[in-house]
């Protein structure tokens, strides 16, 4: 089918080549500029900071309230625990750079942390280009690594607000398209860019969508004679165009190893060659539709740990699965329907079995903060159990959440962690002999807050990286419950230097609790 029309149309062959190369010529020229943001359209999900920016009438452009919106974010800086001059002293530069070294974070806490500041709306770093393009190349990182966490509905959002994105926000928009399917809008904006890397790809995908096979046969033809893709394209839009075409060579490509463009010609289409730990990106494609139940719930275990996807929604899809494999004791699936079952039980004894064999899964999969979410309402029924196992083990897990009642301010336990779990949310910083090293320098950390022993030097603190230094404090945290100690202190001391105590007790808690977990499911 194909063929023949590309034969039909070879005549117009030579004026389509003169077309496409002369738009292909402009390609760094518009790379090199990139447009200004000249609207952001207002919606409930913009927040305050740059509303207040929107809302402003009849203001000359040398104002940078007015023509700098490369802060653009979801999340008003007021909702969040952090400082209004977040970036406000670094170098974009060093910024951009740190975001885009960050490791794959483990803790939860810390997940949420890094998430929220990439998409709080806050005034943005520094530059030496000049005032209308600063926080530009740091919009361009933020909106990287959301991609990366697979938080693709977050970056939709915040690039649906500019009307005319640059040649990089063009390519990131693009991406986005490619895998949540919403094309439609995307490729009407294609129309108005040059072919850029990926653009005519991505323009062919459009043509077909609109079933103009002529127009997009012939756009496969001109870019392959120009050398617009490289081999494993070239196959992968002569599949997409003519589906009647067998390639045997596209079973062996690694996901790894995809675009999100081709990722979207390939998905759905041909098998793909998984790893064991699928990019967040293509995670979020499968845990719309996934291959398969179990990699649709492996997706959605991966975002879920990136608090991309909340714990109601991954539970929903563990309660609707089938269970495949009712041997498997490690299955989250099976776990999650004991643990039900065990609940709705008279036997604490059952009750403890369930959650200690859950408490490992979650543990291994990360997503202990999601379980005890799920399962508050069960989990406050053990405070008052005769079984101390199965009261402290409720507590722990309760110590993970925001759901703490007066109740459980009142509670005692001869756990020296749990102990120190309790004071710790009661804010209760006396010091206790049984103490661990951590739970001593979290007490000391809060009482030195109290205290002022970290003097408030108006002339320092103005000149502090805060966003900077409270990302250098996640990352040394990297390794999480296996981080040094030493680390642990190094990150936590720097983020009560910058007065963020409440994300210092938000950490210390899932490190205390982790480990006391573990111990706890160990014992007999």
């Amino acid at each position: 089918m194909i063929s023949q029309q590309i034969r039909v149309f070879f005549l117009f062959f030579l004026a389509l080549v003169i077309i496409f190369t002369k738009a292909y010529s402009n390609d760094n020229k518009h790379q090199n500029a990139p447009k200004e943001y000249n609207g952001i359209g207002k919606t409930s999900l913009i927040s305050k900071s740059s509303n207040s920016i929107l809302d402003k009438k009849n203001v000359e452009e040398n104002f940078l309230e007015e023509i700098n919106v490369n802060g653009i974010g979801l999340i008003s800086i007021e909702k969040t625990k952090f400082p209004s001059d977040l970036w406000r002293n670094s170098s974009e530069k060093v910024l951009s750079e740190k975001l885009n070294s960050m490791p794959n974070l483990t803790l939860t806490s810390t997940n949420k942390i890094f998430k929220r500041l990439l998409l709080v709306d806050a005034k943005p770093p520094l530059n030496s280009i000049g005032v209308k393009n600063m926080g530009y190349l740091f919009l361009l990182s933020r909106i990287d690594q959301l991609i990366n966490l697979g938080a693709i509905d977050e970056v939709e959002e915040i690039l649906n607000h500019i009307k005319e994105p640059s040649v990089e926000l063009m390519k990131r928009k693009i991406q986005v398209a490619s895998l949540n399917g919403r094309l439609s809008k995307t490729c009407d904006l294609a129309n108005k860019y040059p072919n850029f890397e990926g653009m005519l790809q991505f323009k062919i995908i459009c043509l077909v969508r609109k079933n103009d096979w002529q127009a997009a046969a012939l756009a496969f033809t001109v870019g392959s004679s120009l050398k617009q893709f490289d081999e494993e394209e070239k196959k992968l839009l002569l599949s997409y165009l003519d589906p009647d075409i067998e390639n045997n060579s596209l079973f062996d490509i690694e996901i790894n190893d995809l675009s999100p463009t081709s990722f979207y010609l390939m998905h759905g289409k041909k098998e793909l060659i998984l790893p064991s730990i699928l990019p967040n990106k293509y995670a979020y494609a499968f845990s719309l539709s996934g291959i398969t139940p179990k990699i649709r719930i492996k997706s959605m275990e991966q975002l879920a740990s990136k608090y991309v996807v909340n714990s109601n929604t991954l539970f929903s899809l563990y309660r609707s699965s089938l269970i495949e494999d009712r041997e498997n004791s490690n299955d989250a699936t099976i776990v999650v329907m004991q643990l039900e079952q065990a609940f709705n039980s008279d036997s604490e004894h059952s009750k403890l079995l369930a959650l200690k064999q859950a408490t490992k899964v979650f543990q291994k999969k990360k997503l202990l903060v999601h379980l005890s979410n799920e399962y508050v309402d069960e989990l406050k029924t053990l405070y008052y159990s005769d079984d101390k196992r199965l009261k402290d083990l409720a507590i722990a897990l309760l110590s993970l959440t925001e759901s703490m009642t007066n109740e459980f301010l009142m509670l005692e336990s001869s756990n020296p962690d749990i102990k120190c779990l309790i004071d710790i949310k009661k804010k209760v910083f006396i010091k206790d002999e049984t103490d661990s090293d951590l739970c001593e320098l979290v007490k000391n950390l809060n009482i030195e807050i109290i205290k002022n022993s970290f003097p408030t030097n108006r002339t320092l603190d103005a000149q502090l990286e805060k966003g900077l230094i409270l990302l250098e404090s996640l990352n040394l945290l990297e390794n999480g419950l296996s981080t040094e100690f030493e680390e642990v202190k190094l990150s936590l001391s720097m983020l009560t230097k910058i007065g963020l105590i409440d994300l210092v007790n938000e950490i210390s808690v899932e490190l205390i609790a982790l480990n006391t977990l573990t111990k706890l499911v160990r014992n007999k």
